[in-house]
C-alpha cells in the first residue's frame, strides 16, 4: 500500500464500513430516474437514503427481472418498486448484476429463488472466495467482510461474453466491462444502458469513467468502456445510468465526454 493510501487508512480507522462505501455515492437525483418509469412495467428505486444504490424492476411476459440489488434498506426499497408493478419476489425470474460490490447485492436472499445473471470473472467474487483489487472495497471488506451469497446458495448463470437474453417480447443485452471490477457488465433494456460503475459521476453530476479507488484496475475499466463504446453504435440507446442512479441521454456530447474524460488521469 502507497503511503497515500496508507494515510487515507489511518485516517478511515475509526469510520463505519458504511462510511467507505458512501464515498462512491452522489445525493439522490430527484431529476434523472423519471426516465426509467413506465407505469406498470418498470419501476426504479434506490437505497442508503441520499446516497442512491439503484435497482431496476420491469415486467416482461414470464414474470419480472431485475437489474442490482442496492444496499441498505434494499429488500424494503425491492419490495416497493415490485408493488407498483403489481408483482413480489416470487414474480422474480430473473436477477442481474452489474457487478459485486456490497452496495449493489444487498436484497440478494429476497430474490434467492431467482437464477441470478453475471459475468463469469465476478462469481469468485461475488460468492466470497476472491477479494476484490479495488484498494477502498478491499479495505472496506477487511474492515467487516459483507455478508453476501457462498456456494449453493444461488442459482447462478455465468456468461463469459457479450451476449443476449430474450425473455418473451423482451432483450437484456450484456456487455462484459471488466476493469471496475473483474467481471463488471453493463446491460442493454428497452433502450437504457445500465453501466453498473463502468461509469460513474463528478461531483457536478456529469457522467465520467469508473473511479480508480474503487477499481480492480482503471486502464482496463477504460479501455472497456471504449470498446462498449463502440459496440452500442449497433443499438438503439436512449439512455445511459449509473449504479448510482445517475442517468443522463446518450447523445454524441455524452458519447465523446466519456470516450475522452480521464484520459491521462488516475482518479
Amino acid at each position: 500500500m502507497s503511503v497515500s493510501h496508507a494515510l487515507f487508512a489511518r485516517r478511515l480507522s475509526r469510520a463505519s464500513v458504511a462510511g467507505l462505501a458512501l464515498l462512491a455515492c452522489a445525493p439522490y437525483p430527484r431529476d434523472s430516474l423519471p426516465l426509467l418509469e413506465e407505469p406498470g412495467r418498470a419501476a426504479v428505486a434506490t437505497t442508503n437514503g441520499r446516497n442512491a444504490s439503484m435497482l431496476y424492476v420491469a415486467r416482461v411476459d414470464p414474470g419480472v427481472i431485475v437489474i442490482d440489488l442496492g444496499w441498505r434498506g434494499a429488500e424494503s426499497a425491492l419490495r416497493g418498486a415490485l408493488r407498483r408493478l403489481g408483482a413480489s419476489e416470487r414474480d422474480v425470474v430473473a436477477v442481474f448484476l452489474t457487478h459485486s460490490h456490497r452496495d449493489h447485492i444487498g436484497a440478494w436472499r429476497a430474490v434467492s429463488r431467482a437464477p441470478f445473471y453475471v459475468a463469469a470473472p465476478e462469481v469468485d467474487l461475488l460468492l466470497g472466495a476472491a477479494e476484490h483489487r479495488g484498494w477502498v472495497p478491499r479495505l472496506a471488506d477487511r474492515m467487516r467482510r459483507a455478508r453476501g451469497p457462498r456456494a449453493g446458495e444461488l442459482e447462478l448463470r455465468p456468461f463469459a461474453d457479450d451476449t443476449s437474453f430474450v425473455f418473451g417480447r423482451d432483450t437484456v443485452r450484456a456487455f462484459v466491462v471488466p476493469g471496475h471490477t473483474a467481471g463488471s457488465a453493463a446491460y442493454l433494456v428497452r433502450g437504457v444502458l445500465f453501466a453498473g460503475d463502468a461509469v460513474s459521476h463528478t461531483s457536478a453530476g456529469r457522467l465520467r469513467l469508473a473511479k480508480a479507488r474503487f477499481s480492480d484496475d482503471a486502464d482496463l475499466a477504460r479501455r472497456s468502456l471504449g470498446r462498449l463504446l463502440a459496440g452500442l453504435a449497433a443499438y438503439d440507446v436512449r439512455v445511459v445510468c449509473t449504479a448510482h442512479a445517475r442517468c443522463a441521454r446518450f447523445d454524441t456530447a455524452l458519447r465523446e465526454r466519456l470516450s475522452t474524460s480521464d484520459r491521462g488521469r488516475t482518479p
